[in-house]
Formats: structure tokens, C-alpha cells, sequence
């Protein structure tokens, strides 16, 4: 038996994936005596995945994604690396295998075969072993509604946490409640429930990547794993999700004759939780702040970008706001260089961590230079993480390496109006001003709802690159 024999005998078998990621990457290592190695794997809709690396690599110089289009259907050294690709005997690319450092100072040519005999192969073990997940999962579904059951989903999150750990990723869970099932039980009828439990998962199920599984936890909950999801990735899909069911026509349909009322929360592993019973209650103490939010007492989902502004900050039709000990929102007279300087603080924040992600958006009368924001990030590293726009009129700002302008001319509710949205890692704030005669009205809150639900509109009435 020759030594590459051995090799695809050490991979046969072996059924769970992770497990089989990892083999494959230690024995291509070893066949081409190679210190270093990476494996990205298909499935995804939008690329290949990292799913393991090893040896001396720099993980943050490793992309997260691999365009297919741009592997080549053979082996093939690049610089000092060696790209091999994993096709299945139909053609169908599997994975890319990238070895480095080579102990003996190159990969000799010789070696292409070889790897190319066991690329084949393994990609045929990746294929079982994908085929007989799928198999496994189809028995582990809820027959009432086609979602993941609660023990395999718990069993997939242990299996994340472990992998989180490892590599030193990040993933997101996702719990939505569907809050008012007693409603439509007793005004429409036990269909009309099974109705709404469809709607939600067919609508999170056509969002969703290949990577991330979708479950039933009761009549009521469901959850949501999104592997290599940050919390502000997790937030995304959140609004994303809720959106989408919002607009989805059977919903329109149902919430004609009963409110479905449904709501989520998102928390992150590790920043939020441990384990699994630590981030699920995080995401339940997260929907209850949803529940209480302004957003969602003032009912203010279908109001447009501007006419939540004009009611937020006080006209005829406001209602008051609450006025309790630790209420995050208020309303009345701000301070004249408040929006100044707010932006320069956030700025400051900015520059002290420029790999955290956020999203910040400031609009006013004129895009100009002197702008606080401007000037504190002049000096901006090239890799700054954070997303800034910046709308009004063009004035003399043509372009910035760490913030886009947004140039809006002759919408009369800028010239009048001033804000600032931020939206972070774990925080959000919103100020909304307009100037008067000797003084500036506002309105100011740290209610994350209400400063997603801002952000969301303000990107539909501009037209803007959803977050």
C-alpha cells in the first residue's frame, strides 16, 4: 500500500465534517511536508468558507470568503503556495486547500499529482460527508413546520461553541417570539397559528445562509444560528428578518385580521454568554427591551423616515413621551453645539478602537470639511472599520478616505433639520434637532429599536445601502 493509499484510507469513514475539515487539511500538510495550510469549503451562496487553518498563518490575513470563479480546476503553485483544488469525479469544485512554508524551502512539481489523486478523493468524502448531514437533519425536523428541533439545534450550538473557542470566532443566536398566539388562536382559529409559524420560518429560511439552521423551540419560539455572525452582524439580520416577515404578503394578509406581534433578540458568543443557556437568556432579556421600547408604544413601524422625525421631535399629533427615572428617550431644548460635539466625541471613540464595526450617519444643511466629524478622523487608519455617511447639500467635501458623502440637493427638511444615528456594537443613539429662533429643539434617545428602526428609513427615503 502505497503512502498516498494510507492517506485516503485515513479519511474513510469519517462522516462528521469538522472532524473531516481537519483531517484533510493535517494530511495534505503532510504530504507536502508543508508548515502551514488553509481550507476553505463550498456551500455557501456567495463563496467558498475558511473552515481550518493551521501552522503559522495569520488568520486575519486570511480571507473569510473564496470566489469559486477565481479557482482553477487544477493544482497550481502561487509565489511560495500551493493551490489545490478538491473536485468531486462530476466536476463540482468542493474545496481549496492553499499549503505554505514548505520545510524543504519549495513545493517541487512532482507533488501536483499526488495532490490532485488526493484532492480527489477527498472532495468525494466531503460530498458523503455533506450527504449524510443532510440525511441526518431530515430526521431531526419538526413535522408541523420543517424546522430543526430543539435537541438538534442545542446538540449544533455545543458543536459552535466548541469551534468558536478553538479558532477564536464569534457566532450569533437569534430567538423571535411570536407574542400574540393566543390572540389568533381564539379570534381566527388554530390554522391561522400554524399560518403565522410558517410565514416566520419560511421567510427566515429564504435569508438565511447555508451554514445557518433555523429551529422550533416551542409553539411560540424559534431560534436562529448564525456561525461567524459578530453582534452587530447578528443585529443586521435581526431588522433584516423582522422587516422581511412585515412585508411578506400572508403576513400582510393575517395582521388584516389579528396581530401576529412578533419579536426578536440577538446574542453573541462570547461578548454575551459562555453557553448556550447564557446566551438564550441574553436574548430574551433583549426581546423584553424590544417590547418595551418607544418604537413599539408609539407604534411607529409604518410612519416614513420624516414624519417619525417630526413626531419624535414634537408636533400637533405627538404624544407625550414617558417621563420615568432611567427612561433612555427625551424631548425639549438642547444645547446649541450639542451636535458638534457630539461628533467630535464619536470620533475620539472611533479612533480608539478603528476595527470595530458601526454605523453612523449625520445629516444637516451642507457636506462640509470643517465639520467635527471630518476633522477627527482626517487621520483614520486605511483598514477603519466603521461605516460614515454624510448628507446634506454639497458643499465643499468632495471625498474622504474614512467617511462618503451623500449629497441631497434641495430637500428643504435638511436645511431645517440636523441628526446624527449611531448604531454600534452593543449601543445606539439617536439626536434629532431642529433650529429655531434663539433655540435648538431635540429630540435624543439610547433606545436601540427606536434608533434601528430611524436608520432603516432614513435608508429606504434615500435610497441608501442597507446596513
Amino acid at each position: 500500500m502505497t503512502p498516498l493509499d494510507q492517506r485516503c484510507l485515513a479519511i474513510v469513514g469519517l462522516t462528521e465534517i469538522e472532524t473531516l475539515q481537519e483531517r484533510i487539511l493535517s494530511e495534505f500538510s503532510s504530504l507536502c511536508a508543508a508548515q502551514s495550510g488553509a481550507l476553505w469549503v463550498s456551500g455557501e451562496r456567495v463563496g467558498m468558507r475558511l473552515r481550518a487553518w493551521r501552522g503559522m498563518l495569520d488568520r486575519a490575513a486570511l480571507p473569510d470568503l473564496v470566489d469559486p470563479s477565481l479557482v482553477q480546476s487544477h493544482a497550481w503553485k502561487a509565489g511560495t503556495s500551493l493551490l489545490v483544488p478538491l473536485m468531486a469525479t462530476n466536476g463540482e469544485l468542493m474545496a481549496l486547500v492553499q499549503l505554505s512554508d514548505p520545510i524543504s524551502g519549495s513545493f517541487p512539481d512532482e507533488l501536483l499529482a499526488d495532490c490532485e489523486a488526493f484532492g480527489s478523493f477527498a472532495a468525494t468524502a466531503l460530498k458523503t460527508a455533506t450527504r449524510f448531514a443532510q440525511l441526518q437533519r431530515q430526521g431531526l425536523r419538526d413535522r408541523e413546520t420543517g424546522a430543526y428541533t430543539l435537541s438538534y439545534f442545542t446538540d449544533y450550538a455545543t458543536k459552535e461553541i466548541y469551534k468558536a473557542r478553538r479558532y477564536g470566532r464569534a457566532f450569533s443566536l437569534l430567538t423571535f417570539s411570536l407574542d400574540n398566539l393566543a390572540g389568533i388562536r381564539q379570534r381566527v382559529g388554530h390554522a391561522a397559528v400554524r399560518q403565522a409559524q410558517q410565514i416566520v420560518l419560511r421567510v427566515i429560511s429564504q435569508i438565511i445562509r447555508d451554514s445557518d439552521v433555523v429551529a422550533r423551540a416551542t409553539e411560540q419560539e424559534f431560534h436562529v444560528l448564525l456561525p461567524e455572525t459578530d453582534y452587530f452582524g447578528g443585529l443586521m439580520f435581526l431588522r433584516r428578518a423582522l422587516s422581511s416577515v412585515i412585508d411578506e404578503a400572508d403576513a400582510k394578509a393575517l395582521e388584516a385580521r389579528v396581530p401576529m406581534g412578533l419579536t426578536g433578540g440577538v446574542a453573541t458568543f462570547p461578548r454575551d454568554g459562555d453557553d448556550f443557556d447564557e446566551l438564550l437568556v441574553c436574548c430574551r432579556r433583549r426581546m423584553d427591551e424590544r417590547r418595551g421600547s418607544l418604537h413599539h408604544h408609539l407604534r411607529l413601524e409604518p410612519l416614513p423616515f420624516w414624519d417619525e422625525v417630526e413626531l419624535l421631535l414634537g408636533n400637533s399629533r405627538s404624544p407625550r413621551l414617558p417621563d420615568a427615572p432611567g427612561e433612555p428617550s427625551r424631548r425639549g431644548k438642547v444645547a446649541d453645539v450639542l451636535f458638534e460635539e457630539l461628533q467630535g466625541e464619536i470620533g475620539r471613540e472611533f479612533l480608539r478602537e478603528p476595527m470595530a464595526r458601526g454605523l453612523l450617519y449625520i445629516g444637516g444643511p451642507a457636506v462640509k470639511g470643517d465639520l467635527p466629524i471630518v476633522r477627527s478622523l482626517d487621520h483614520a487608519p486605511s483598514d477603519f472599520a466603521p461605516r460614515v455617511y454624510v448628507l446634506g447639500r454639497h458643499a465643499d467635501l468632495q471625498e474622504h478616505h474614512a467617511m462618503t458623502p451623500v449629497f441631497l440637493e434641495g430637500d428643504e427638511r435638511l436645511s431645517r433639520h440636523e441628526f446624527l444615528l449611531w448604531m454600534g456594537d452593543g449601543s445606539a443613539y439617536a439626536l434629532l434637532q431642529r433650529r429655531g429662533r434663539g433655540a435648538t429643539w431635540g429630540f435624543h434617545t439610547s433606545d436601540p429599536t427606536l434608533v434601528e428602526g430611524l436608520v432603516s428609513k432614513l435608508q429606504t427615503a434615500y435610497d441608501l445601502q442597507p446596513y
